[in-house]
């Protein structure tokens, strides 16, 4: 079955199934989820909102996960604001009908979009969250590497190198127990560039081997080229410029042929630096203007500008400093509009960072203010029914007195029919009838006590039926 129809045939189990078993359907959905093409997986996600949204189906935490799957699709595609405010409503959702573990999954790719926008304080804060949630849940190892991953990535970025090791372990461990080599050849990425860090060359290229050879044996093309980039980087730094290219080479092929151009400018780059190394100028020269046109077809200015600083450098070093001074002028002009983009979309981002803590922030107060009121509901119910109760006693009293007179006026008619029945004028038995007749009187209270609760529980039972019913016609 291709990763389409597994999700969608676990999808279909997740809607027919209680509650309690959602959780269990939507691990297996979700790993094949990530892997469906991009056009097929949106309307997976959104036809699975529409499923749950439907009018009388009132199955909230379902709502809640179709959200957020709807926000996993808009990460994917790199719609991080899009998918930051479904996942603020997913939280939403999972929150007020306490669901753990969608919570920990909300978490872990809020976290993730926190990286991306470049607050790693808040991305750690709400990844550790989900690390907690996930981890305590056992269920979803894939995305509990996911979520270690994101936490090594800033622990190396912000040179905590030890913490960063530490995190990519996990992250091979879990990806490990949930047989998923996608994320295992990124932990191996990531270990192996701690290692680069720290000075340890031969542990790092292991790690690299190892990255590259999972990713030939699952002939996943993004992994091979990103493996082979690793391993060129690293013998580019120690100076095995032979290696180094060859390397390098292999990943431009893989990049070229399956469109990945992003990766494919960085090869060209690193491609055109081993042969200025060796001096060959218009072997670079040809290497640059090739990613020149690659980065002016995808238009992606940061690549754009970075390869006009390469060709400036070249130019200087080929004793052209007209050339060189006009590619340098492109740099900086890039360099401007990149910052300028670059401040407009963080401040973007931080409203969306700023708009999604405050919804979280205003839930938590929806939250215990719902909790406040429920409280004061029950303590209000438990004196109405105490009130109820006392008024039903006393009523029942009154009735029980009403009851004794009669039986006192009565006496001694009831006596003397008694004692004819039992054909006896024993004194001894007439006493053991006036104490029947004395003991039976409380029996007789607490069943006219219950009769009368009885009528007004079933009073109160139609009332709010008709309370109901002309809200739903409302």
């Amino acid at each position: 079955m291709t990763d389409l129809e597994q999700f969608t045939m676990h999808v279909r189990e997740l809607e027919r199934c209680p509650a309690s078993e959602i959780h269990a359907h939507l691990s297996p959905a979700l790993r094949h989820f990530r892997l469906i093409p991009r056009a097929e997986r949106r309307a997976c996600a959104d036809a699975f909102v529409q499923w749950a949204e439907q009018p009388g189906l009132n199955a909230p935490v379902k709502l809640g996960i179709a959200v957020f799957v709807q926000g996993m699709d808009r990460f994917i595609c790199e719609e991080h604001q899009a998918s930051l405010q479904l996942l603020s409503r997913a939280r939403t959702i999972l929150a007020e009908h306490y669901d753990p573990e969608g919570i920990g999954l909300c978490a872990m790719l809020t976290g993730a979009i926190y990286r991306t926008f470049g607050n790693y304080d808040l991305a750690l804060k709400v990844l550790w969250e989900a690390y907690e949630m996930l981890k305590a849940s056992g269920r979803y190892p894939i995305f509990l590497a996911a979520t270690a991953n994101s936490m090594a990535n800033i622990h190396l970025d912000t040179g905590e190198h030890d913490e960063a090791l530490a995190m990519f372990e996990v992250t091979y461990e879990q990806s490990a127990r949930a047989d998923d080599f996608y994320f295992m050849i990124y932990a191996l990425h990531g270990l192996g560039r701690v290692y680069v860090h720290q000075g340890k060359v031969v542990e790092a290229q292991e790690m690299f081997q190892r990255a590259l050879r999972l990713s030939e044996q699952h002939d996943h093309p993004l992994h091979i080229s990103n493996s082979l980039t690793e391993l060129a980087t690293l013998h580019f730094h120690s100076r095995n410029l032979d290696d180094a290219e060859a390397l390098t080479d292999r990943a431009l092929d893989i990049r070229v042929q399956h469109r990945l151009l992003g990766g494919a400018i960085t090869n060209c780059l690193r491609l055109a630096e081993i042969k200025a190394a060796r001096s060959q100028w218009r072997e670079a020269l040809r290497v640059l203007r090739r990613a020149l046109a690659l980065a002016e077809e995808l238009n992606v200015k940061p690549k754009t500008a970075q390869v006009h600083l390469q060709l400036s450098q070249l130019y200087e070093r080929m004793g052209d400093p007209e050339t060189s001074l006009s590619h340098f002028k492109r740099f900086h002009e890039l360099r401007e509009e990149v910052e300028r983009e670059d401040n407009a979309r963080s401040l973007a981002d931080a409203k969306a960072m700023f708009e999604a803590e405050q919804t979280k922030r205003e839930n938590v107060v929806i939250k215990e203010q719902k909790a406040e009121i429920e409280r004061k509901n029950r303590e209000l119910q438990d004196t109405i029914d105490e009130l109820t109760r006392a008024k039903i006693g006393r009523k029942a009293k009154a009735l029980t007195l009403a009851l004794v007179i009669v039986l006192f006026i009565f006496q001694d008619a009831i006596l003397g029919t008694a004692l004819r029945l039992l054909a006896s004028n024993n004194y001894f038995l007439s006493l053991a009838v006036k104490m029947a007749i004395i003991f039976s009187l409380s029996p007789i209270n607490r069943a006219i006590e219950r009769h009368l609760l009885k009528k007004v529980m079933q009073k109160e039972r139609l009332r709010r039926a008709a309370a109901g019913a002309s809200l739903a016609i409302t």
